[in-house]
């Protein structure tokens, strides 16, 4: 394995803290650690998630779930205090539970808190700078499986068979009970870790376009309870 060729992806952790320890411990070794996004929501820990991503340099590429958080946030002040239907989406999303990771509330009364604890403790800053895409030789990572003359929207929602490129693309979004890996064209490493499944990462030969390596774990009962 040439370290300087190869690179950890994350599939989508959802709040799922610890679940997200136990695999990161069997990527000891792998200099370059992404992840396809969603990396809050639903689970518990939503915070601790984003601060172990930030203080281990894991580079996450933005998911559906951090586009309606951002947007949220951007626009809770825009019409009388709150734009209500990007809060109801994301709260309805599973924002309620990143909302309670910060600040121990689900109350959409205490919106405002959450939004300044995220900006406080730098999380805000982090999760808005968050690529649609990272391109590398052979490899393509996004969130969603990229589709002919897609946009920044489908590449965050999409679900239909992705196109085929002249790179691997990697993705998460829909949770499948097992990873499905079609060499030399597309792979989706999101296994439902937050509806009780399993977290997977692969190590990856960005020049090659290969997957040398699966790493799953089951996911951790404190996660989702």
């Amino acid at each position: 394995m040439n370290s300087n060729s190869t690179i950890a992806i994350i599939g989508d952790i959802h709040g799922c803290y610890n679940t997200l320890l136990k695999v990161f411990e069997r990527l000891k070794g792998i200099k370059e650690i992404y992840s396809v996004g969603d990396l809050v929501d639903r689970g518990r820990h939503s915070k601790a998630v984003v601060e172990f991503c930030i203080r281990n340099n894991i580079k996450p590429v933005k998911g559906n779930h951090e586009d309606m958080m951002i947007k949220a946030i951007d626009n809770s002040d825009k019409v009388l205090g709150f734009l209500f239907k990007d809060a109801e989406l994301y709260y309805y999303n599973g924002g309620r539970e990143t909302q309670y990771s910060y600040i121990s509330s689900r109350l959409f009364s205490n919106f405002k808190k959450f939004k300044q604890e995220l900006k406080t403790s730098g999380h805000y800053e982090f999760i808005k700078n968050f690529p649609l895409s990272y391109e590398f030789k052979k490899v393509i990572l996004s969130h969603a499986g990229i589709i002919e003359k897609g946009d920044d929207i489908s590449i965050l929602w999409n679900r239909s068979t992705p196109a085929q490129l002249d790179k691997l693309q990697i993705f998460g979004h829909t949770p499948l009970n097992e990873m499905v890996y079609n060499v030399d064209y597309y792979c989706n490493i999101d296994t439902g870790c937050v509806y009780k499944n399993k977290l997977t990462a692969v190590i990856v030969n960005i020049d090659e376009g290969k997957i040398e390596d699966i790493i799953q774990e089951n996911c951790h009962h404190d996660d989702v309870e």
